[in-house]
């Protein structure tokens, strides 16, 4: 497994701010330009690395919802 490194205080207030529909917002903004023959190669890449970190960032945001859910359904059950 792979293992955790600690955050720094600039990355856990990123975190912190992190919108999920803005993120999803943005996702589709890139999607846009590299869907556009007009993008240079190196704005696509740099656009495909943003999203690949975007997309990251959603799927471990909406685990950590996804666990909360499972929590709180657990605690209604007792």
């Amino acid at each position: 497994m792979a293992e955790r490194v600690k955050k720094t205080k600039k990355e856990d207030s990123v975190e912190e701010n992190f919108v999920i529909e803005d993120a999803f917002e943005r996702l589709e903004e890139i999607v846009a330009k590299l869907e556009n023959p007009d993008t240079k190669l190196n704005e696509a890449m740099d656009l495909y690395k943003e999203g690949v970190v975007l997309s990251e960032k959603c799927r471990e945001n909406l685990e950590g919802v996804e666990t909360e859910i499972k929590i709180l359904n657990t605690d209604n059950t007792k």
